[in-house]
């Protein structure tokens, strides 16, 4: 886990919007028991994302790529492998290993190994991964009023139930807190003033604070629950692409085609657009 800890522990330094960062030896030991959900390839890790669940919701956080790898369809990837084990992970539900997960509410209670599944939410201010959610079955909560606020105004936070509210703004309180205690300072500014100092432990409270109102609540749609991932593939594959319409055309061709091209063709290896030069339209 050493490694993964060190890429973790990098990618939590430049991302304000992730979680704080803890010593590198007790970020070992946390992934020792929760290790999440990593991806790979040859070059390295490439990203990383987690699962939590507070009560009956199920939150999918700290989802982060690699700066060097993004933009290649790698988040496809990861959320791909977090639904899927959402959908098989009876212990992330807080049920028995031998239980299994029921998506389906006309057999609850028949089984005593069947139970339904905990909400699957995200929140992001990004947009790269709002796409990628909104591609793998997530819907954006739209705000509403709810009778807790009033019905003064509109929450996006309205879409959860009481019990659910109340866990989430506990985890948050608790994450607010280890905010205000501050973080490990820049090096370069170790030896600059108490004000200057004490703002900088807890930049990361500012940063995320400022942007409260662009975060957005994502939730997996309860169609999802019962269908299979929207996007062709798997979580050995590395890129995916919609299954929604697709024409398949026969024709021949002087030329025989190498068996090997075809194969990259099919895993997506090799895509190359046709250039059309417009000017002589």
């Amino acid at each position: 886990m050493v490694e993964e800890a060190s890429w973790l522990l990098r990618m939590q330094h430049e991302n304000l919007d992730l979680k704080k960062p803890i010593k590198l030896n007790k970020l070992k030991e946390r992934l020792q028991n929760n290790p999440g959900i990593f991806i790979r390839n040859e070059n390295g890790i490439l990203g990383h994302a987690n699962l939590q669940r507070m009560g009956s919701i199920i939150e999918l956080h700290t989802v982060v790529i690699d700066p060097d790898f993004r933009g290649e369809g790698h988040s496809h990837k990861l959320v791909y492998s977090a639904w899927e084990r959402w959908r098989q992970d009876p212990i992330l539900h807080g049920s028995y290993i031998n239980s299994k997960v029921n998506f389906s509410k006309e057999a609850e209670g028949s089984n005593e190994d069947l139970f339904l599944p905990c909400k699957l939410i995200a929140f992001t201010r990004n947009a790269s991964l709002a796409s990628t959610l909104t591609s793998a079955g997530f819907k954006i909560a739209i705000p509403k009023r709810k009778w807790w606020n009033l019905w003064l105004v509109k929450s996006q936070l309205g879409h959860l139930k009481i019990n659910q509210l109340f866990y989430l703004l506990l985890n948050r309180g608790y994450t607010l807190f280890r905010l205000l205690v501050g973080e490990v300072i820049p090096e370069n500014n170790e030896k600059s003033g108490f004000i200057k100092r004490f703002f900088q432990k807890r930049r990361r409270l500012f940063h995320q604070l400022s942007h409260l109102s662009e975060y957005k609540l994502f939730i997996l749609s309860t169609e999802m629950q019962n269908k299979d991932w929207p996007r062709k593939g798997g979580p050995n594959e590395e890129y995916y692409h919609p299954l929604e319409e697709i024409n398949v055309a026969t024709f021949t061709k002087e030329k025989e085609i190498d068996p090997e091209e075809i194969t990259e063709w099919d895993s997506g290896e090799k895509e190359k657009i046709p250039y059309v030069d417009l000017a002589q339209e």
